[in-house]
């Protein structure tokens, strides 16, 4: 949140090689929810939003991957109010 996108592009590329460990985990969660609703990268978006539409069904069964999806839909709708 402090820091400019290409100095925590490494952050980003960590939660997306971990991914489904880290939305599945009650801390990692917390990282994945930051990243998705701070990335401005689109490539790094992109990948997001590959992994998560790849590992729906599994997310939305987990305790702590479903709050993952809820917080996509909260970016992708919060992205559609301010675009009217």
């Amino acid at each position: 949140m402090c820091y400019q996108q290409d100095h925590v592009q490494f952050i980003y590329d960590m939660v997306i090689n971990n991914f489904m460990y880290l939305a599945n985990h009650s801390n990692g969660l917390c990282v994945v929810k930051k990243v998705i609703i701070h990335a401005t990268n689109i490539d790094t978006l992109n990948e997001l939003k590959d992994l998560i539409i790849d590992n729906a069904m599994y997310l939305i069964q987990n305790p702590y991957g479903n709050y993952v999806i809820q917080v996509a839909f909260d970016v992708i709708i919060s992205n559609l109010v301010l675009e009217r």
